[in-house]
C-alpha cells in the first residue's frame, strides 16, 4: 500500500501549489459614529510570507464571545445569572458562544495590507450579545475570530487560481467594554431597549392615557413607585 503523501514534504520539493499561506490579527475596533444603527468597526491585517500577489480575498468570519477568557466580581456574575446560570456551574456555562457573522473583501495586495470589518450591534436587552456586554462594567470582552473564504492569487506561470482559506484560521482581540459602551450611548444616549408583547404595551398605554404621563418610561417609573416595597410583581395585573 503506497502511503499518503506529506503536505510539507510535498510543498518543499514544489510538486504542489497549496496556496497562500496568510496569518490575520485584528489590530483593534470602534464604533462608527456616522452608521445609521451601532455599528463597530475592527481594523484588522493581512500577512503573507511569500510575497506573491494576492488579488482579492473573500472572507466571512464568525464571532464569538469567549466569557471564560476574563474574571468576573460578584455583582457582575449576579447580573449574568440568566445567562451562565449559578456561579459553581459557570466553568460549563462560560463556553465560546456565538455573537455574530460578518463578510468582507479584502483588495489586491503583496506581503501585507490591512483593512475593515463592520458588526451591526444593537442595544436590545433581549439578545444575548448585548445582555452581555451590558452587564461588564469595565476591562476587556474576549473575542475569536474564526475564517472561512477564498482567497483568488497569482499562482504558478502567473496563472489565477483561487484556493479555500484553511478552517484553522482565526485571531483572538479583547475587545475594552468602554468601545462598545460608547457607541451605545452615542446612538441612544442614557436609553435602552426591551421586548415587550403587543397586549402588554397595549396596557401600558392605556395606563399611560389613565394617568396622564408622558411616556412608557414615566408609566413604568410610576407602575414602580406604587408597587409594595421590594416587589414590583404583579403591577401591571
Amino acid at each position: 500500500m503506497t502511503p499518503e503523501p506529506d503536505p510539507a514534504e510535498e510543498r518543499s520539493k514544489g510538486n504542489r501549489d497549496f496556496g497562500p499561506e496568510i496569518t490575520i490579527e485584528i489590530l483593534g475596533a470602534a464604533h462608527e459614529p456616522f452608521a445609521a444603527q451601532p455599528t463597530l468597526r475592527f481594523e484588522l491585517s493581512v500577512f503573507e510570507p511569500t510575497d506573491r500577489p494576492i488579488y482579492a480575498i473573500a472572507l466571512k468570519a464568525q464571532i464569538m464571545f469567549d466569557p471564560a477568557r476574563r474574571d468576573y466580581d460578584a455583582e457582575t456574575r449576579e447580573k449574568l445569572f440568566e445567562i451562565f446560570g449559578a456561579p459553581e456551574r459557570w466553568p460549563s456555562t462560560t463556553r465560546s458562544f456565538l455573537w455574530c457573522h460578518s463578510t468582507a473583501m479584502v483588495n489586491s495586495f503583496t506581503g501585507a495590507t490591512t483593512f475593515g470589518l463592520e458588526v451591526p450591534c444593537t442595544s436590545d436587552l433581549e439578545v444575548v450579545a448585548a445582555r452581555y456586554v451590558s452587564a461588564l462594567p469595565d476591562g476587556d470582552v474576549p473575542l475569536t475570530m474564526h475564517f472561512t473564504g477564498r482567497i483568488l492569487y497569482q499562482g504558478p506561470e502567473r496563472k489565477v487560481q483561487v484556493v479555500h482559506l484553511p478552517w484553522s484560521l482565526s485571531a483572538q482581540y479583547r475587545m475594552p467594554v468602554t468601545v462598545w459602551k460608547n457607541m451605545i450611548k452615542h446612538h441612544h444616549g442614557n436609553s435602552g431597549f426591551v421586548l415587550l408583547h403587543d397586549d402588554t404595551i397595549a396596557e401600558l398605554g392605556k395606563l399611560k392615557r389613565q394617568r396622564g404621563l408622558h411616556s412608557y418610561d414615566a408609566v413604568v417609573l410610576d407602575l414602580l413607585e406604587h408597587a409594595p416595597a421590594g416587589d414590583a410583581q404583579g403591577a401591571l395585573g
